[in-house]
């Protein structure tokens, strides 16, 4: 498999993946957003909640702040050595505030590993004058098949698009409508001829398709792929990118092991 860079903008990524196929690309898919581990909030202890927020609901909100933390520097709680939890699988939070005023995510204080909020504007809680929240957290990995909470992306992919353009099936007026009637820019007219702009950009639709007829024909290419990722977490696309393809490889050597 062969990749290009297509776009990175911010927490999104997008490539062309080469020489593949649909079950690889689906395969890395469904791992980039349900098996690369993610640190986020899992227990948290009330001491005192007068705020008019719920506890459910305040440790629902906690829960989905994401969390900046260093993946080499934690392990599953399922497969640490320790019992009831240390700091390489756990790590530990003090969350308080008295009214009146707002409580946000910055509010939030690590008080074990070198952990940090990623956006610090997030609203948890408003309180009134006399009104007071008191609570401790600790927060995991895991992943996004056990929680939404986990998940590190939104991926998705789609076949690399092939694009025929016969001018002599199209009249002027086709040719026009054909770049007019493509929701994605995909076409343009150049010296009274129908011209793909950017191909990338389509999505085979097939809108064009329907609009003219014969002149135009799409299709997707079957060993040649765009991938789309956008981090919801605090890794970077390219990050959780390389842990899955990672963790795909280890699925496969296992599933090899058990074939032989």
């Amino acid at each position: 498999m062969k990749f290009e860079k297509i776009e990175e903008k911010d927490k999104k990524l997008k490539f062309v993946a080469k020489d593949t196929n649909p079950a690889m690309m689906n395969a890395l898919r469904r791992i980039s957003m349900n098996h690369v581990p993610v640190l986020a909030i899992e227990d948290v202890g009330i001491k005192e909640n007068s705020s008019p927020i719920f506890d459910e609901v305040i440790a629902q909100r906690l829960g989905q702040v994401p969390l900046v933390f260093d993946p080499d520097k934690f392990t599953l709680k399922e497969e640490c050595d320790c019992e009831e939890g240390c700091p390489e699988c756990e790590v530990q939070f003090t969350f308080e505030g008295e009214g009146p005023g707002r409580l946000y995510s910055k509010d939030l204080v690590c008080e074990s590993g070198d952990v940090d909020v990623l956006y610090d504007e997030m609203p948890i809680t408003e309180l009134d004058e006399n009104q007071k929240v008191d609570l401790e957290a600790s927060a995991v990995l895991s992943t996004g098949k056990d929680h939404s909470k986990h998940q590190a992306a939104i991926s998705s992919y789609q076949y690399y698009p092939i694009i025929d353009i016969d001018n002599d099936e199209l009249t002027e007026e086709e040719r026009k409508r054909c770049a007019e009637v493509c929701p994605r820019d995909v076409f343009e007219v150049k010296n009274d001829e129908l011209k793909v702009a950017d191909e990338k950009n389509c999505t085979v639709c097939k809108e064009c398709v329907d609009e003219v007829g014969t002149g135009v024909v799409v299709t997707g290419h079957e060993e040649k792929f765009i991938f789309t990722i956008e981090s919801i977490c605090s890794l970077s696309p390219q990050e959780i990118i390389e842990k899955a393809a990672e963790i795909l490889e280890e699925k496969s050597e296992k599933v090899i092991g058990k074939l032989g």
